[in-house]
């Protein structure tokens, strides 16, 4: 039994980890929507930058094991309430839930988004990664770092967890020999960091939200297409293109 135990923690199969998703508000404000605004919209942006602050924290939470992960937002009354309706508005984090099956590939995230719930049904992205040298410690394991591409042509670092060995990470960014405790975007501003790991034989995954059959579901293509041509009605396209990268990592 001891054998059993001591095993299982050296090597974790299941568990949940917090996750805290820093966005980089004022630069993703002044860089991917005031310097890209029209004449019409450039006085709003003026006036909403000063009072923003340089950085917005969201609490997220992954649960997994050996085949599945579970990744969703974690309620914070915290949240300074202006910066969260500015979060909202400028449709940066959808507060989506995402569960990835690592044997099929399979991918599914659901979304409400004004009030329409909608889940996409998809593969898992495939990332191309460079491992490198460096090491970071991030939430008491030891992490190297890997760059990675995906097929988008977004550029991620990854930092992961050869003790924890899923192929998993934040969001559906995978493909690494273990757990990525540690995502930075550059590009989007936004990085994703491990605060607490808890290994676990009894996790569970709430998965009712996927079962429902009434639900509306499209693949990642088309639910970017439609929402795509709703945003374009009011930001130009540079900006909205910025908005779907980033809410289909």
């Amino acid at each position: 039994m001891l054998s059993l135990k001591a095993q299982y923690t050296l090597f974790g199969r299941s568990g949940s980890i917090a996750y805290d998703k820093t966005m980089y508000i004022k630069n993703i404000v002044g860089k991917k929507f005031l310097a890209k605004a029209d004449d019409k919209s450039k006085m709003f942006f003026e006036q909403v930058l000063p009072k923003l602050p340089e950085n917005a924290v969201l609490k997220k939470t992954l649960k997994f094991n050996a085949n599945e992960t579970l990744f969703e937002p974690v309620k914070d009354d915290h949240l300074d309430q202006v910066v969260k309706q500015y979060i909202m508005m400028l449709a940066l984090d959808f507060e989506g839930i995402t569960l990835s099956n690592m044997t099929t590939r399979s991918f599914q995230r659901y979304n409400d988004i004004v009030g329409e719930k909608i889940i996409v049904e998809d593969t898992m992205k495939r990332i191309k990664w460079k491992v490198t040298d460096e090491y970071r410690e991030i939430a008491g394991y030891s992490c190297r770092r890997a760059n990675g591409l995906t097929a988008d042509s977004i550029y991620v670092i990854g930092y992961y967890c050869n003790e924890i060995p899923i192929s998993g990470g934040p969001e559906s960014i995978n493909g690494l020999p273990g757990m990525i405790l540690g995502l930075v975007v550059p590009s989007q501003h936004v990085s994703y960091f491990a605060t607490k790991v808890e290994l676990s034989n009894d996790v569970v995954m709430d998965k009712k939200r996927f079962e429902k059959s009434k639900m509306k579901r499209m693949s990642r293509k088309t639910m970017t297409d439609q929402i795509s041509a709703v945003l374009s009605q009011h930001m130009n396209k540079e900006t909205v293109q910025f908005i779907m990268e980033l809410g289909n990592l």
